[in-house]
């Protein structure tokens, strides 16, 4: 198991417990801990693969589809399939 990466709180951080949907299908919570247009950083305990297809829920706002980028020492760098319609 990879130990998370931790992020000290701070009002410009949104740390927000989400949903990750595997194509596997399986799911596991993580916490966002950024949040881009085009992406997001979530720290997890679950190890991800580099190209793995996902689905991020959100609660309220919905699910978006994406793909892992990177991940190392329980950070997760995800890029969104389409840009977050904010």
């Amino acid at each position: 198991m990879l130990k998370p990466r931790s992020r000290r709180d701070h009002a410009h951080s949104p740390n927000l417990s989400v949903l990750v949907h595997r194509s596997s299908g399986g799911k596991t919570w993580a916490t966002m801990t950024r949040l881009w247009y085009d992406g997001c950083e979530i720290s997890s305990k679950e190890a991800f693969e580099a190209g793995e297809h996902i689905e991020v829920a959100i609660g309220r706002m919905g699910n978006i589809r994406a793909h892992v980028t990177a991940s190392k020492d329980g950070t997760v760098f995800v890029r969104f399939d389409e840009e977050c319609p904010v």
